[in-house]
């Protein structure tokens, strides 16, 4: 079976939509990350929410926000609303 293309946004969709709910993703770091290991957990991050949107047979996560958190930052998380488009239903 094909896996279904998830948009990701930080922006709104110019397209007539339901929300489904809230998802927020949180993933840790090492004591000091180089831009490799950075780049390496925010696409886990990306993976990890488009899974939660699909498993509640949403389109697209809109409002997307990546932060960086913690003492001396080390967490990365994501958070973003998950949506279906009507036209797609």
């Amino acid at each position: 079976m094909e896996e279904k293309n998830i948009i990701i946004t930080t922006l709104d969709l110019k397209e007539d939509y339901g929300i489904l709910g809230s998802l927020y993703v949180i993933e840790h770091l090492t004591l000091s990350p180089k831009e490799e290991e950075v780049d390496k957990v925010l696409n886990i991050l990306v993976e990890r929410i488009k899974r939660k949107c699909r498993d509640l047979d949403g389109d697209a996560v809109i409002g997307c926000q990546f932060l960086r958190s913690g003492a001396v930052e080390r967490s990365l998380s994501i958070s973003g609303t998950a949506v279906k488009i009507k036209s797609k239903s």
